[in-house]
């Protein structure tokens, strides 16, 4: 590309400057681009080094180029769960843009045949297996490399549905079982402080008790004969007063003491 000036001053002519995209590239009169590829495409204009307000018009050089960077890309992932659906998207980088897409699975038979399985950018394939694509426009085609797709047999997901279940099962009853146990454990802890607060708050009383034979007789710990003098003590506990009150009347206990005076008969032996 040459930049011309139509002045006659030989100084302005040979001061000249390139611009590509807006940026400075190069300074002369004339711009040489070989070996053509896609980074020469841009908007190029040449001006006078010492009058860049005087710049000439903007050529746009487009280079156009076949397929390059094919790839496929895989989506969730190439190992995936029976019934589960997986995407396959071939990409290209193409000036025009690429025209057609081909995928292709690698047989199995060990021929290495290729089958022709679908037309569009992005494929669903129904099984495992080598999928590759080619994208193709007006200046050539370029293949992707092999992608492998594996799809795991169904013993495989339930043998892994089946542990994380049974984890989770006995998670739970391990969970179940430490309740159950800090529950029973509490609750006899409360039981044995209720307990102690029942005897802390009972009456005692002592029962004078008769001999077997005697209370068979009826009223023979009633009546005449040698008495034996039992004394027993009777406290009375008034359950309703607070400890102030307990403290205050634990003083006059011995005030309030009941002596009860008991005989125990002797029974003589009759003699027919």
């Amino acid at each position: 590309m040459t930049c011309m000036n139509v002045c006659d001053d030989d100084n302005l002519s040979s001061a000249f400057i390139w611009f590509k995209n807006g940026e400075p590239i190069k300074e002369g009169p004339v711009l040489y681009l070989s070996n053509m590829s896609s980074t020469n495409s841009g908007n190029y204009a040449c001006s006078l080094k010492t009058h860049t307000g005087t710049a000439s018009g903007v050529i746009n050089i487009d280079v156009e180029y076949g397929p390059k960077n094919t790839s496929v890309s895989v989506r969730p992932s190439t190992e995936v769960d029976v019934g589960s659906n997986i995407t396959l998207i071939c990409s290209s980088h193409a000036n025009p843009p690429v025209e057609n897409y081909t995928w292709f699975k690698i047989c199995d038979d060990g021929d290495d045949d290729i089958m022709d399985v679908g037309h569009r950018p992005e494929f669903l394939p129904a099984d495992g297996g080598q999928y590759l694509c080619s994208a193709t426009n007006k200046h050539g085609s370029q293949n992707s490399s092999v992608v492998t797709i594996k799809i795991k047999p169904y013993w495989a997901t339930f043998t892994r549905d089946a542990l994380i279940i049974a984890a989770v099962a006995v998670l739970v009853i391990v969970i179940t079982v430490i309740a159950l146990r800090r529950l029973h454990k509490k609750r006899r802890w409360t039981s044995n402080t209720d307990g102690e607060e029942d005897i802390q708050d009972t009456d005692y009383v002592n029962w004078l008790a008769c001999d077997n034979n005697q209370s068979q007789e009826g009223n023979q710990c009633e009546g005449g004969g040698t008495a034996e003098v039992i004394y027993t003590t009777v406290y009375f506990n008034n359950k309703t007063k607070s400890n102030m009150e307990q403290q205050t009347d634990s003083q006059s206990d011995y005030e309030n003491v009941i002596y009860v005076s008991l005989q125990k008969p002797t029974v003589e032996p009759l003699v027919h």
